[in-house]
């Protein structure tokens, strides 16, 4: 495990002129560039020259991307799954019956490689465990807040898989999210540039 520095960038008037930078410290297994690939990460990284402009956002907004890349790095690596930087389905995972609503979709491999494919959608809980038993879906209902929780949490998350690979989602459903111990910090740029080039404050 190494502890690595985040950053999210925020504009804090309407001319979005200036800017303060939220950081917070985690403890990540992999390189950034295996959690980059979830498609639903923006504004923020360890990088903070190569978070683009446009994915700035408010105050808000910032510290709402700083707890889904904690989220996600501790999914990840608690569960040992990995997003698939793609855009379209893979051959692998063509087999995976999906929900009605595919809101915020991306394709994943399991703890052993099995696919799995990941729905994010603003549906109520209640609705979507609905839906899986009438269907009959192979699927695992995230504790919330989930990994994108969008909307203020308002997003469900939802990992499904063909039926001969239900293994997968019954180990993962073991998975819960804990409590972060760090607590967040606000910078002026400069001051995130020095830390992100490993400067102390």
């Amino acid at each position: 495990m190494e502890k690595i520095n985040l950053f999210a960038p925020a504009f804090v008037d309407a001319q979005r002129r200036r800017a303060v930078v939220f950081t917070k410290t985690v403890s990540a297994r992999n390189p950034w560039r295996d959690y980059n690939k979830y498609e639903y990460l923006f504004g923020v990284g360890p990088r903070l020259q190569h978070i683009p402009r446009h994915t700035w956002g408010s105050e808000k907004s910032a510290l709402a991307h700083l707890e889904r890349a904690e989220r996600l790095i501790c999914f990840m690596d608690e569960t040992r799954c990995t997003p698939m930087a793609v855009l379209d389905c893979p051959e692998s995972h063509r087999g995976i019956e999906l929900l009605d609503r595919t809101d915020h979709q991306t394709w994943w491999f399991g703890p052993q490689g099995e696919p799995v494919v990941l729905i994010e959608p603003y549906t109520l809980r209640s609705e979507l465990l609905d839906e899986i038993a009438a269907r009959r879906l192979t699927a695992w209902v995230m504790p919330g807040p989930g990994i994108y929780a969008g909307g203020g949490g308002r997003s469900t998350s939802v990992f499904l898989c063909a039926p001969q690979q239900a293994h997968c989602l019954e180990r993962l459903s073991t998975f819960r999210f804990g409590t972060s111990a760090q607590q967040v910090q606000q910078l002026t740029w400069f001051e995130a540039l020095n830390l992100g080039k490993g400067h102390t404050l």
